[in-house]
């Protein structure tokens, strides 16, 4: 009966630990997204990136994995292209279908909204000891890697 108890409290404690990362890197994301002359959702970026990771993706992956409706996602793809930062090309499995690709416009535009979301956040680094920074580090490094397994 102990070791139950002992099992259910580290379920416990690992549910928490989870809910708190949820909420915080939720919080965080919000935080660093309030950049200065963005004009653009974190679904687009989040696109954006998606895509520079993993290559041409067809709109239905990328709603399926946005969690939107293929038609939203459509919409954005259509917006995405007006800025010639993504472009559409024949998927060489299916002739009948597209795949979305990241152009070098829409490379240059992500690590551009990348600079000016680290930059609104460098500030408050700065405001945090080397010690909480190599944390920072080491936690980032951790995120990564759970990112990774799924």
């Amino acid at each position: 009966m102990n070791e139950q108890k002992t099992a259910g409290a580290a379920g416990d404690e690992l549910e928490r630990r989870a809910v708190e990362l949820v909420r915080s890197s939720a919080r965080f994301t919000r935080t660093v997204g309030r950049v200065p002359g963005v004009v653009y959702s974190s679904v687009a970026w989040r696109v954006l990136a998606d895509l520079e990771l993993q290559g041409p993706t067809r709109v239905s992956e990328l709603a399926q994995q946005q969690r939107v409706a293929q038609p939203t996602m459509t919409s954005l793809v259509h917006r995405l292209e007006g800025e010639a930062w993504v472009e559409r090309q024949p998927d060489p499995s299916d002739g009948r279908a597209a795949l979305v690709a990241l152009t070098e416009a829409g490379a240059v535009a992500l690590q551009g909204f990348r600079r000016a979301a680290a930059e609104r956040i460098v500030p408050l680094l700065a405001q945090l000891s080397e010690a909480d920074q190599a944390i920072l580090d080491r936690a980032s490094e951790l995120m990564q890697q759970l990112s990774d397994l799924d």
